[in-house]
């Protein structure tokens, strides 16, 4: 009988052919990806190259447009309180989701 040695960990960060455009501007492009519970994971890449879009995607502050994604298996689109109560996250811009009030931010 053959097993596994390294088991399979659970996937905190998932993306399933994640796609978003701005116009003519593709900005995510069939993104898929699984982020392991303890791994630590850096995303990088030039200006432009979609790495905002892609975060706000897990924050379910975008909508994939196709694919999708999940954070501590949940839609970050219809469970953003269960996502952001999970996570931080400091926007260099002051953007809120139309959805919160500042007082909830703050929290």
């Amino acid at each position: 009988m053959k097993t596994d040695a390294s088991p399979q960990l659970e996937a905190v960060i998932e993306l399933t052919g994640l796609s978003r455009r701005f116009g003519s501007r593709l900005a995510l492009d069939n993104v898929s990806l699984a982020v392991p519970r303890g791994v630590v994971f850096g995303l990088v890449g030039e200006n432009g190259a979609g790495k905002t879009t892609l975060i706000k995607h897990l924050l379910g502050l975008l909508k994939a447009q196709s694919g999708s994604a999940r954070v501590f298996g949940l839609d970050p689109v219809s469970e953003p309180v269960g996502v952001l109560g999970r996570v931080g996250y400091l926007s260099e811009q002051r953007d809120l989701p139309p959805w919160m009030r500042i007082d909830e931010l703050l929290r």
